[in-house]
């Protein structure tokens, strides 16, 4: 284990800056959003992969690239404003199953971005477009949802393998209050 608490076997090094930190160890950026953030990103990452690749695939052009990593932290912040904004509630009480929901919805951010993200011209458009998705996702949370999940042909709740690193990581749970005070207590 090194001085910063990472187990040596995942390594410090610029790897972390290629795929979008700041840093060369991760756990300074994510200290901000803390373990919603990393969750976020991975569960991003598993089960919408070639939307992922996709993303990150344009997070890497030499005119027009961001930091991947840290959008995805930023957008895990403003899934968690989601969240306390209660505008959701409805939809948690009839799925309930919050947590797909919640992950979904970043998901849908994501997909939102990079729709916005191919018609714009330069890196320099990258603050007003995280502003604007942010502040539409915030406006019609469900409508971000719907349309996300429609495109990628999501009926309902999108299953989280049984035995998965996501199912392993999440305690899952029924009631929307606990979950609400969780996400209250990380950021």
């Amino acid at each position: 284990t090194g001085s910063s608490g990472i187990n040596a076997e995942y390594g410090l090094g610029a790897h972390w800056i290629d795929v979008g930190f700041n840093h060369t160890d991760p756990s300074i950026d994510l200290s901000s959003p803390k373990m919603i953030g990393a969750i976020c990103l991975l569960y991003f990452i598993t089960q919408y992969r070639g939307l992922a690749e996709q993303v990150f695939h344009s997070s890497t052009n030499s005119t027009k690239g961001f930091p991947f990593a840290l959008l995805g932290l930023t957008f895990s912040k403003s899934v968690v404003k989601l969240v306390r904004k209660e505008s959701l509630n409805r939809q948690f009480i009839r799925q309930k199953q919050l947590i797909y929901i919640v992950m979904d919805l970043y998901c849908s951010i994501w997909y939102k971005f990079g729709q916005y993200w191919a018609a714009a011209k330069t890196s320099d458009e990258l603050s007003q477009i995280t502003t604007l998705i942010e502040h539409e996702a915030l406006g019609k949370p469900l409508s971000y949802l719907l349309q996300f999940r429609k495109v990628h042909q999501r009926a309902g709740s999108t299953p989280i393998r049984k035995g998965s690193v996501i199912h392993r990581g999440l305690k899952l749970s029924s009631s929307v209050a606990n979950i609400r005070a969780s996400l209250k207590s990380i950021s």
